[in-house]
């Protein structure tokens, strides 16, 4: 084992100092004692909480021995790493003199989620689940912190962490908004473009383009497909008869009705969208789908991909297309990912991605977020977020061909990101398609 000077000194910090952060830094002694000595600390120590002790205990690692400390404790050891794991912890940012870098990940907090759990056999689901992720999250250390990029980070004049509650619901209302109004049969933006598709294409000839066959668009019901689409995900999960389907951010069903006959009558396809009015299209769209193909194996529920509307290991695949990089909390929904799926279970994601960062007055337009450009972030971000969950055999295909395509389609969206970017460079050298092949172990 290389001597303490030779490991990097991470600190695990959240508020209290008596659950996440102690079992981070459980898992890094157990795991990662040959390259990390770790530490842990509150900005308002509580004390160790016993259920943390005994999930740990239950996956093998006693912590009982661990002291609940304040960020004051630790002054005199110089720290490489501040690892934050809650969102209040980050937001107040400490770092620790000699701190190099301060990462966040944000892990759901235990006691929160079991508040209303009546005994403590009620509430250790939730210990157990929390622990298991930090566990998948520190057995990628500490090649993230070296370079690997599986966190986010950020100074602390950039606030430290991801973005607050009240932030996370603005974007979401502003695109629960802009979808709205597609599916009233408008558009998001007074561009008419990008959220609506490439204005000339129709939905039927993107679909074509991007890889969708003519068998599978007459599967779906007039009005399914909306033009939304950036990749074709049921093609890249190789769906079998009887599994189960996933669908995230399902819109008007248009994905959930290609992966319908795919899996046939013993299979089911479920599409989770945060929108009542795309909701209320891809149930009318299911009536047709019946009666079209005879099958009744798709029903759509109304979520948010950040807590999904679906039991713990029930998924067999988990597809989405052009969706993840609208949420706020993306790191979240790859978790939620991870926790739907069977073990073996797999991922399909045709998403818009980066491959560098936008200029600020593109990520600041609200159309360029509807239209899924401004919230996308960078490939390798999108692979760590991966791996954090506990993601394995992650594959990512980039396809800027798409966005060429997109300007040589004259959508208004890209051609309005054009002109806001440096003379001499286009949007496919910021924006690419992304397809993102994952499974879980």
């Amino acid at each position: 084992m290389p001597c303490a000077a030779e490991r990097l000194r991470v600190l695990f910090l959240c508020t209290g100092n008596s659950c996440r952060s102690q079992m981070a830094e459980g898992w890094a002694r157990a795991l990662r004692a040959d390259s990390i000595e770790p530490y842990s600390a509150g900005t308002c120590p509580a004390g160790i909480n016993p259920l943390a002790v005994r999930a740990m205990a239950e996956a093998g690692v006693d912590i009982a021995a661990q002291t609940s400390k304040a960020v004051g404790a630790l002054a005199r050891i110089p720290i490489d790493f501040v690892v934050t794991l809650c969102d209040a912890a980050g937001g107040v940012c400490p770092q620790p003199p000699g701190a190099a870098r301060v990462v966040n990940v944000g892990f759901d907090d235990p006691p929160a989620l079991a508040k209303d759990a009546t005994t403590e056999d009620e509430a250790m689901p939730h210990y157990r689940r929390v622990c298991d992720e930090i566990r998948r999250f520190v057995e990628t250390l500490p090649q993230s912190l070296n370079g690997g990029s599986t966190m986010t980070e950020r100074s602390c004049d950039d606030a430290c962490r991801p973005p607050t509650p009240q932030d996370a619901d603005d974007v979401r209302g502003k695109v629960r908004e802009g979808y709205a109004k597609i599916a009233q049969g408008g558009c998001c933006g007074p561009s008419g473009g990008g959220c609506c598709g490439a204005t000339a294409f129709t939905p039927e000839g993107l679909a074509r383009a991007i890889g969708y066959t003519g068998d599978e668009l007459a599967a779906a019901p007039d009005g399914a497909n909306m033009g939304l689409s950036c990749g074709n995900p049921t093609a890249l999960a190789s769906l079998r008869p009887g599994e189960v389907v996933l669908d995230l951010g399902a819109g008007g069903g248009f994905d959930c009705f290609v992966a319908g006959p795919k899996v046939g009558s013993s299979g089911r396809v479920i599409g989770v969208d945060m929108t009542p009015d795309m909701l209320t299209k891809a149930r009318r769209n299911a009536a047709s789908y019946r009666a079209q193909t005879g099958l009744d194996n798709v029903e759509f529920r109304l979520g948010e991909i950040e807590a999904l509307p679906v039991a713990d290991a029930s998924v067999d695949v988990v597809i989405s297309n052009c969706v993840l990089n609208l949420s706020p909390d993306k790191a979240r929904v790859w978790r939620e990912i991870a926790r739907v799926l069977k073990p073996g279970g797999r991922v399909a994601v045709s998403d818009l991605a980066l491959v560098r960062p936008l200029p600020e007055a593109v990520r600041a337009d609200i159309e360029a977020l509807v239209g899924c450009v401004a919230g996308a972030v960078l490939v390798e971000e999108t692979r760590a977020m991966a791996v954090a969950a506990g993601l394995t055999e992650i594959s990512l295909t980039r396809k800027p061909q798409y966005i060429d395509a997109m300007i040589n389609w004259a959508d208004p969206l890209y051609a309005k990101i054009a002109g806001a970017l440096p003379a001499g460079l286009k949007p496919s050298d910021y924006i690419t398609s992304l397809d993102v092949v994952a499974v879980k172990r």
